[in-house]
């Protein structure tokens, strides 16, 4: 049938009316009047992501935060997203809404290549777990109701003319900056660290026991054993409420911390957020750093323990060698960039970075390998998950959650 229609403010005003204020993707010609209007009501936020991938991650750091949230994409880009939906939405139960448009929808002339997707979209929402529905403008607002108040990801199919507006997009000059970061100095770095070790070393920082990290900053650590050794270090008794542990999502811990600092800092937070990635992940979705650097969030600081491999899955190498990670932050508009091999370098460079203004990365030169032993997080996803929302919640100025409460 025929897609009802809708203007963007309606459809604004119900998410807005849903404390929804929150938006990012990778936008689909469908949703342009959509993305002109969030990007142009001081009330609505709109962060434009270099992937669909990294929307939902950052999607999910911004609900995470406190803040709903949404990520919209075009169906091509969905198969980009499975991955942080599947094991990262999904196996977290973290409720970001997707608006995935639908082009190549059977019955609609389209070009070849939506074809094959737009045949099996919804079919492909639902094996990915996500509760799923085609958009309607007289079903909308019950259907959100219900899915919040459930809790679970949910997907909203978007046909072809459902919004009715035409674009209204304000111009702008562009302007393209360069030269503007500090190049590094050229260094040759011979890793004389453990990742364990380099852990361990950051520690008393991460656990807000220096002075620069008073109360503990919100911590991300990466997928696979950078995760597995940062739980065994020092949260076996689970009482570390300030960290999230990711499992799967590979390349969505910088997404994912980029939304958690975001949402922090629009409810007039403050609380330092640190990631802690590995080269592998941070290449893989390189193109986050670029976000990262057109938001600057002053509270966000970035570790890369980089030790040239996929150190989790066999030791396969890595591309990071010949790649300056610290120099290409620079570059995306990261306020400070470092790297560093020795143990009291790391220390001082990581608490002079969280002395100062973010976004900072410091790539850590480490050593492949790990204990034989190693174990998992032994909390559960959406256990992980609770806790450090719950320890997020904590850390707003009590006004804020005022403001949250009447929105």
């Amino acid at each position: 049938c025929e897609p009802t229609t809708m203007l963007s403010q309606n459809f604004a005003d119900i998410l807005r009316h849903a404390g929804i204020r929150h938006g990012t993707g990778v936008p689909c010609s469908l949703f342009t009047p959509l993305v002109d209007h969030m990007t142009q009501d001081p009330q609505l936020d709109y962060i434009s992501a270099a992937s669909e991938g990294e929307a939902v991650a950052i999607a999910a750091g911004l609900v995470t935060s406190g803040n709903g949230a949404f990520a919209l994409m075009q169906n091509s880009g969905l198969g980009n997203a499975i991955n942080p939906v599947t094991s990262l939405l999904c196996v977290y139960r973290i409720p970001v809404m997707l608006l995935v448009s639908h082009r190549g929808q059977p019955g609609h002339a389209d070009e070849v290549q939506h074809r094959i997707m737009g045949e099996i979209t919804e079919e492909l929402s639902r094996l990915c777990g996500l509760t799923t529905n085609r958009l309607r403008a007289e079903t909308f607002n019950a259907e959100l109701e219900s899915t919040l108040e459930k809790g679970h990801p949910a997907a909203w199919i978007c046909s072809k003319g459902l919004f009715e507006d035409q674009p209204n997009r304000r111009s702008r000059p562009l302007e393209i900056f360069t030269g503007e970061a500090p190049w590094p100095q050229p260094r040759r770095l011979q890793p004389q660290l453990t990742r364990e070790e380099a852990l361990g070393i950051c520690l008393p920082l991460l656990n807000g026991r220096g002075k620069a990290a008073e109360p503990p900053p919100a911590v991300i650590s990466t997928t696979g054993k950078t995760s597995r050794e940062l739980f065994e270090l020092d949260d076996l008794d689970h009482s570390r409420e300030n960290r999230f542990y990711m499992v799967g999502s590979m390349g969505c811990a910088t997404g994912f911390g980029l939304g958690v600092a975001h949402g922090l800092l629009s409810a007039g937070c403050h609380q330092k957020v640190v990631i802690i990635d590995g080269d592998g992940s941070l290449l893989m979705k390189l193109g986050s750093l670029a976000t990262v650097g057109s938001l600057r969030p002053k509270n966000l600081h970035h570790v890369v323990l980089d030790n040239g491999a996929h150190d989790s899955t066999g030791g396969q190498p890595t591309s990071s060698p010949t790649a300056d990670l610290a120099a290409i932050a620079l570059a995306c508009g990261y306020h400070l960039a470092d790297s560093v091999a020795a143990g009291d370098e790391l220390a001082d460079t990581l608490e002079r970075h969280l002395n100062s203004p973010g976004p900072t990365l410091l790539r850590v030169a480490i050593k492949t390998g790990s204990r034989s032993e190693l174990g998992r997080p032994t909390l559960t996803p959406p256990d992980v998950w609770a806790r450090f929302r719950d320890f997020l919640s904590r850390t707003k100025p009590q006004d804020a959650l005022v403001r949250e409460v009447k929105s």
